[in-house]
């Protein structure tokens, strides 16, 4: 019985990351968390396949890839799509307006804000799983590939290599966080690829900052309960509305709202927000750690620390 022609998985899923802590180590290779859209793409048949992690096909809404079909077959590629900003730096919303975009407007959007391929692992070659190889063998194959496209294509410019350092963890952190990027990935050198996983042996480590808020209300969940705290800080010597945070609410933390928010309700909030939810008398407030802020001033990946004394509320 002979076997049939090689063919790629239809989908991988990405491996994924936990949180950590900056650190040195000779163990593991640190590099740039990019601040995009995650993306493994398959070449196959002269074509390429491109999924996000929602297994949305990615292809179609960026021409700019199209090259990446003449990649050799049996190739599947795990990276991440971002748009560079004059200063080098990622643009967020820029390549949101690329993911939300239709279809047929994808070209267009190309001309305005043309997307890298920034590419950290190699889960196939010529057909081949490299999943169960440790991360320097995988990386090794992924920096000839690469480099054989910048020979090769014209397009070399739109996929690049993530470059990265063996052991000098927090001196690239500390270079990330100088250049306001996102943070940094930690990879250990003999992991293998777990497809879905969120795994020690890859760490997320990004800088944090708090700041504290003033509770405009809740996120009703019944009558009894709530799901998030609206919230709103001084920005630009205005009061204004920063979104809201459900992370890192405890079943403690949340009884002690509910007997402060519960008896303080009233009818409209202290300020617009642009929201549903049910609102209280302005005085307490909150500690909230994020990434950073979107363009509008909201926090991104809030995350409740804790109230603030009333007494230190300003």
């Amino acid at each position: 019985m002979t076997a049939g022609p090689a063919r790629l998985p239809e989908h991988v899923e990405p491996m994924l990351a936990k949180i950590g802590r900056p650190f040195d180590s000779e163990d593991h290779f640190f590099e740039i968390k990019w601040d995009g859209v995650r993306a493994v793409t398959y070449v196959e048949n002269d074509q390429h396949r491109m999924h996000g992690r929602r297994r949305r096909d990615l292809a179609t809404r960026y021409p700019e890839l199209a090259f990446l079909s003449r990649l050799p077959a049996g190739t599947v590629l795990d990276g991440e799509l971002i748009v560079l900003q004059a200063d080098g730096r990622p643009d967020f919303r820029a390549i949101l307006s690329r993911e939300n975009a239709r279809a047929a407007d994808a070209a267009r959007r190309a001309r305005l804000h043309p997307v890298v391929y920034v590419v950290f692992d190699l889960l196939y070659l010529d057909f081949r799983p490299l999943l169960e190889q440790p991360f320097t063998t995988r990386r090794a194959a992924l920096e000839q590939l690469v480099e054989s496209v910048g020979a090769s294509a014209g397009e070399a410019r739109r996929i690049v290599l993530s470059e990265g350092v063996v052991g000098a963890g927090l001196e690239l952190f500390a270079a990330a966080v100088e250049r306001q990027l996102e943070g940094v990935v930690a990879k250990r050198l003999d992991a293998p690829y777990r497809p879905g996983e969120r795994s020690e042996a890859w760490q997320k480590i990004k800088p944090v900052q708090s700041v504290h808020c003033l509770i405009l209300g809740y996120e009703p969940d019944g009558e009894r309960d709530f799901k998030s705290l609206i919230l709103a800080t001084d920005l630009d010597g205005e009061l204004r509305c920063v979104g809201k945070v459900g992370s890192g609410l405890t079943e403690r933390s949340k009884a002690e709202l509910r007997a402060l928010m519960f008896t303080r309700r009233r009818e409209r909030a202290l300020i617009e927000t642009g929201l549903k939810g049910c609102w209280i008398e302005p005085g307490l407030f909150c500690t909230v750690a994020f990434v950073e802020r979107t363009h509008s001033g909201a926090l991104r990946a809030p995350v409740f620390q804790g109230l603030v004394p009333l007494d230190s509320s300003s």
